[in-house]
């Protein structure tokens, strides 16, 4: 067999393949043999029809076609293998007749996996920025958490305002307006965004048993709205005994140093992974790499899968969703692409630092993971590795993990070596479905590689 190949834009290649006269005889005669054994031929035993005999009764071309079945797939294979190639899709083959009429010529066109081309990013630059928590931010979350222990009291000589509650009834509205149909009654926060804004706005300053009408946007039609009651919500007030009754601290200054080691947390967290973003994105720029258009429409269809599965746990569905989006499915997946072409740059990325120094996921930091992840679903790890031990998800582990390090290594080299151990604790285990739900062979994003999938065996 000869075998050419070139490349084309886009990661393709394109393999020249010449098959022998004798190479295709050879599997032409391999074919009768076969077929002939299987085949009954009136008027024949099995296995005895004449080759000229058994293709009139097949049809024209019929054990070149099975020759061609075999003969074809097995040249691909072996002019694969020599050229070195790495194909990640299934080959466009055109089969055409060789010189003379002898042989046959395949032209087998395939997208490959594409070349990284890395820069120096030890000489990339990206600055570490913090923004150290204030006073006023751990004083704002105590008051949230006082609101969420707040209860409603009638006001019914108030004059409502933004953050009370209104009991009203709608007395008239336009047609089409599924919220405010006429006659139904609402509990709705003023400045809970559950109405109109124009709505809203009218019922700030009303009492009960107010009517108020507003005119909605675009000149659509009229609200009208019966006061019923004005609520406000009446707040516990902050001392020892709220912060034992809505936490296990015994005071209210435990209660706020609580609620600041978490947020110092949470605001390290946010940081890490804001950083990780603005490093991979500075060493993305300046890495080179020609992805193929498959590529990125199997990383489309993740994502297409992603969405399907989060409407299907709300009771929803594609369909309705395309419907009210007012969207088809074309449209859809051409808005999803630059997500997953962005995802499929960074995870090739991550890849290529892995390999390029040589990081590795030892056996002791895999069995952490398992437990980590373990630990995230409420499972026993006996059962999280027979999860993981189906369909390469042990794998795909250890490739999220693998990914996970190099984000790491690139942070270290870009914005330089800071401590992040205490970080990371408490972030979710690589490849871990969100708490409460079972492990279904996906998980959601490496909290710690943003942009990228980790699919284990995906």
């Amino acid at each position: 067999m000869k075998m050419a190949v070139r490349t084309e834009p886009g990661s393709r290649a394109v393999l020249e393949i010449e098959v022998p006269e004798e190479e295709l005889a050879r599997a032409i005669d391999q074919a009768y043999v076969s077929l002939v054994q299987k085949v009954s031929v009136p008027g024949f035993r099995r296995g005895k029809a004449p080759r000229v005999i058994l293709e009139r009764h097949l049809g024209h071309g019929s054990i070149r076609d099975e020759a061609l079945r075999k003969l074809v797939p097995a040249q691909y294979a072996e002019a694969v293998s020599q050229s070195g190639i790495a194909p990640i899709a299934d080959p466009s083959i055109d089969i055409q007749d060789g010189q003379d009429g002898k042989g046959l010529r395949l032209t087998a066109t395939v997208d490959v996996y594409p070349k990284v081309t890395l820069p120096d990013y030890a000489a990339i630059q990206v600055e570490r920025e913090s923004h150290p928590l204030t006073d006023a931010e751990v004083d704002g979350a105590l008051e949230d958490v006082r609101a969420r222990h707040g209860r409603l009291a009638r006001a019914p000589e108030a004059a409502a305002q933004r953050g009370d509650f209104v009991l009203l009834t709608v007395t008239a509205s336009p047609p089409g307006l599924e919220r405010l149909q006429s006659g139904k009654e609402l509990l709705v926060e003023i400045g809970g965004g559950l109405l109109p804004p124009e709505v809203e706005a009218a019922l700030e300053g009303a009492r009960a048993g107010d009517t108020r009408t507003a005119s909605l946007e675009g000149d659509t039609g009229t609200v009208t709205v019966r006061v019923d009651d004005v609520r406000r919500k009446e707040l516990p007030p902050l001392d020892d005994a709220f912060a034992k009754t809505v936490s296990d601290q015994p005071t209210l200054a435990a209660l706020r140093d609580g609620l600041r080691t978490r947020l110092v947390h949470e605001r390290a967290v946010e940081e890490l992974a804001a950083l990780q973003d603005r490093v991979v994105d500075a060493v993305l720029a300046q890495t080179t790499m020609d992805l193929p258009a498959s590529l990125v429409d199997h990383e489309v269809d993740h994502l297409l899968d992603e969405l399907k599965e989060r409407l299907q746990s709300r009771g929803l569905t594609l369909e309705g969703y395309l419907r009210g989006q007012e969207k088809d499915e074309a449209s859809l997946r051409a808005e999803l692409r630059p997500r997953g072409e962005r995802r499929v740059r960074v995870r090739l990325l991550l890849e290529a630092v892995a390999e390029r120094d040589a990081l590795t996921v030892s056996e002791e930091e895999m069995s952490d993971e398992v437990r980590k992840l373990a630990a995230e679903l409420g499972k026993d790890i006996p059962s999280v590795e027979a999860w993981l031990a189906e369909r390469g998800r042990r794998q795909g582990l250890r490739e999220v993990v693998t990914r996970r390090k190099a984000v790491v290594r690139l942070v270290e080299a870009v914005a330089g070596p800071e401590p992040q151990q205490a970080i990371h604790q408490g972030l979710p285990a690589a490849g871990a479905p969100p708490a409460g739900q079972e492990p279904a062979g996906s998980s959601p994003e490496d909290p710690v590689a943003p942009g990228e999938p980790s699919i284990p065996g995906g």
